[in-house]
């Protein structure tokens, strides 16, 4: 079995890795304890999103970390990206839990949004998506990369469309101003979150028909996205008192 050697310009990213997975873990803690406090279900479903998001960065981080040390995308980095994928359609199925809470309009389709998404988990840890194999070992093989994650993000844009359009009617309807600057900041994190997808596609890509080895700058670009989603879906959950207060003393 061959592997493809370590390219330390990916070092960066492994950074960033390192970071989001710190500041999600915080968000996560923040999301758990809100929910402690309020006792509410809508918190608690956020923080198993949180959870997934975290867990996908920390194992992903996990996978680069052992290229780094051995100098080669090797079994670890293989199983990480898979894995990391699953974690974004279980944070999706619990972002549906969440919108359901929201609209108590998607019950019916519930268990036909779990079957959906277990299948596409199957079909991300199969053999034939050869995650961190070299092109040339696959080539003129049945190659389902681009399906399998195409899959993901057609998936997750159920969710996000949704949650935007509801953030956007919900927003028109509110009476109070901080609630409605906390809908329209949820309304831009799911934008971003969209925008995310789109770059990891464009990188899948440039994978799929230039040959590329991967890590193009269309991942750089899709992990800024993901900064701005975590930042201003926190933001809208919790925000901060010099926040409210700014927003306040602006009506």
């Amino acid at each position: 079995m061959t592997y493809t050697a370590f390219d330390y310009s990916v070092f960066p990213l492994f950074i960033l890795y390192m970071v989001l997975s710190v500041f999600g873990t915080y968000v996560t803690i923040k999301m758990y304890m809100k929910w402690r406090e309020r006792k509410v279900k809508s918190p608690l479903y956020l923080t198993l999103v949180f959870t997934c998001l975290t867990l996908a960065m920390i194992v992903a981080g996990i996978g680069l970390a052992e290229a780094i040390i051995t100098g080669y995308y090797k079994e670890v980095y293989r199983f990480s990206l898979p894995f990391a994928f699953s974690m974004i359609v279980l944070a999706d199925i619990f972002f549906y839990i969440f919108l359901d809470e929201l609209t108590n309009r998607g019950r019916k389709g519930f268990i036909p949004f779990i079957i959906i998404g277990t299948v596409i988990i199957v079909l991300l840890f199969l053999p034939w998506n050869w995650w961190g194999v070299p092109s040339q070992d696959y080539a003129g093989k049945l190659n389902i990369r681009l399906y399998s994650t195409s899959a993901v993000v057609v998936y997750s844009y159920v969710i996000y469309i949704t949650l935007a359009i509801v953030c956007h009617k919900s927003r028109q309807q509110a009476d109070e101003k901080v609630t409605r600057f906390g809908l329209l900041l949820l309304f831009y994190a799911m934008i971003s979150f969209m925008l995310f997808f789109v770059m990891f596609i464009a990188d899948t890509l440039m994978i799929v028909l230039y040959k590329h080895p991967g890590y193009s700058i269309y991942v750089y670009i899709a992990w800024i996205f993901a900064v701005i989603f975590v930042v201003l879906t926190y933001f809208s959950l919790e925000m901060p008192n010099w926040l409210v207060k700014r927003i306040k003393k602006e009506e």
